[in-house]
């Protein structure tokens, strides 16, 4: 919007017409503000069906809440959430992603990619947009094309996880040299777990590091796996991106790592807060406030066909120093300079 501003001489004002310059400067001022934020196109009440897969999802979530109330602080409209949670029952998605569409939102939110996922097909007759938070192969898995130009009904914010896996197991070998044997849960059916091992066995091959796997597809799956954890055969467990690994983090995995001393990196700040020593990702937070800015545009009237897939704006290497302490573990000096938060987390 470009505003041109007229100079007006002062000795050709009325002094009986500076109110009525005021009340008129006021008004403009006014009509642009509102012509902003509610254009003909937009509605007052947005409405926004959130879904999420399970409570690690919360993050990226309360940043895209606040990210809208930040945008749209000084506008009329407002932003009323329903939000549904699968509490970690994965099967349980695409029937919770019906439910938020036959309510018939302005715009439905994935939290996170099996979200994601879920509402696409929930949407596939609709024109109902969907934006998401935090999503690790967004093209592989089939919500895009291209980043740049989204052809179908969907946008949101690309956390560049399953590439930067290489980039974890370079931390790892940085900070923990002595370290050989990684481990991996590995989901065969979720596609950025595929990835993430794919490009994790090339990464230790290159660093000379030995990558074990074990495939789990449920939650009894990873219990049953994670007794099978022994420090003689393991020296860091590396989580891969992927929601119903994460969110059996402090519960399942955890205890047993703390039982056998073995330390777990993991991908993002919510990681560190279930027990992960480091992580390096995208602050899920700041995405999620990040994505508020593609919603908002859809809320104005923008198609979401001319609203690019973005990535993350920072990537952060966090490490918990007390985690370090009670794993017994021995960092290199210049492990702390590369962080970029140091953060001290009792469990």
């Amino acid at each position: 919007m470009m505003i041109t501003c007229i100079p007006i001489r002062k000795n050709r004002i009325h002094p009986g017409s500076r109110e009525m310059f005021t009340l008129l400067l006021a008004g403009m001022f006014f009509y642009i503000i509102a012509g902003y934020c509610i254009p003909a196109a937009a509605k007052e009440q947005i409405n926004i069906g959130i879904l999420m897969a399970n409570d690690t999802r919360q993050n990226p979530v309360k940043g895209f809440q606040k990210g809208l109330a930040d945008i749209a602080g000084n506008c009329i409209e407002k932003f009323t959430y329903t939000i549904v949670n699968a509490h970690n029952q994965k099967h349980r998605l695409p029937e919770l992603a019906k439910k938020i569409i036959a309510a018939k939102p302005d715009i439905a939110v994935a939290a996170g990619g099996i979200e994601a996922d879920a509402l696409m097909a929930a949407t596939r007759e609709t024109s109902i947009p969907v934006v998401f938070l935090s999503v690790s192969s967004s093209i592989d898995r089939g919500l895009a094309s291209t980043m740049t130009a989204p052809d179908k009904n969907i946008t949101g914010i690309e956390t560049n996880d399953t590439n930067i896996t290489a980039k974890r197991m370079w931390f790892i070998k940085r900070i923990l040299p002595d370290a050989q044997k990684i481990f991996c849960f590995h989901m065969p059916s979720n596609v950025a777990s595929v990835e993430c091992i794919k490009i994790a066995r090339k990464k230790a091959k290159e660093l000379g590091l030995k990558l074990i796997t074990k495939e789990v597809e449920t939650v009894y799956d990873i219990q049953n796996a994670a007794q099978m954890i022994f420090r003689e055969n393991i020296d860091v467990i590396l989580i891969n991106p992927v929601a119903v690994i994460h969110g059996t983090l402090k519960d399942v995995i955890l205890p047993r790592a703390m039982e056998q001393k073995i330390p777990i990196f993991g991908y993002g700040m919510a990681s560190v807060e279930k027990g992960a020593f480091a992580s390096y990702a995208g602050s899920r937070y700041l995405n999620g406030k990040q994505a508020a800015r593609l919603a908002h545009k859809i809320a104005h009237g923008e198609s979401i066909r001319n609203i690019p897939i973005e990535t993350p704006e920072k990537y952060e290497f966090v490490i918990n120093t007390w985690m370090v302490k009670t794993l017994g573990l021995t960092l290199p000096s210049n492990a702390y300079k590369m962080a970029d938060k140091i953060v001290e987390i009792k469990f």
